[in-house]
């Protein structure tokens, strides 16, 4: 199931990444070719490209694939290992948790205001910092209570079926 979500994610971001490309494409060409510029281009090829960021980092964690130190934790004997992973999860949460507290009163802040081009309310654009904030919590709380339970983490059960580097396929 996490896998498929994952997919689904990651492929959503593709199709943002596309929109974004193409977006700015048509505005060059416009731009400089028919000397048309899309008024509404940069502003949308912005917004697409927040999101996409909030959600490339929703994809990354949920495929396990996060900065982290797996060399140096993979010393530690298992218990040590599970509890330092832990521990690392649990200060994850608590800076996700004040990610979505403060982008609640940032939205809450910006109800009020629009875009200048496009005449999007604002909120509706920085909406991406808590909502995938909130979604990041909840995997990071899922993970901890896999790995508490003896479960694979998140990101090792796809990667087995997948060859690495210079393996054969």
């Amino acid at each position: 199931m996490s896998v498929l979500l994952r997919r689904s994610l990651e492929y959503l971001c593709a199709g943002l990444l596309f929109v974004i490309v193409a977006v700015v494409f048509i505005n060059v060409v416009g731009r400089y070719f028919f000397r048309a510029p899309l008024r509404w281009s940069d502003e949308v090829a912005q917004f697409l490209f927040l999101w996409l960021s909030y959600l490339g980092a929703l994809a990354a964690l949920m495929g396990g694939r996060h900065y982290s130190l797996p060399n140096l934790i993979d010393l530690l004997p298992a218990r040590l290992r599970v509890a330092a992973k832990t521990v690392s999860d649990v200060i994850v949460l608590a800076m996700l948790a004040v990610m979505v507290w403060c982008g609640t009163r940032l939205v809450d802040l910006l109800q009020h205001q629009r875009s200048p081009a496009i005449d999007l309310p604002i909120y509706y654009v920085y909406a991406a910092l808590p909502l995938v904030s909130f979604l990041m919590a909840l995997v990071v709380a899922f993970q901890i209570v896999r790995r508490l339970r003896g479960g694979p983490e998140l990101g090792h059960e796809a990667a087995e079926s997948v060859p690495s580097r210079g393996e054969p396929a």
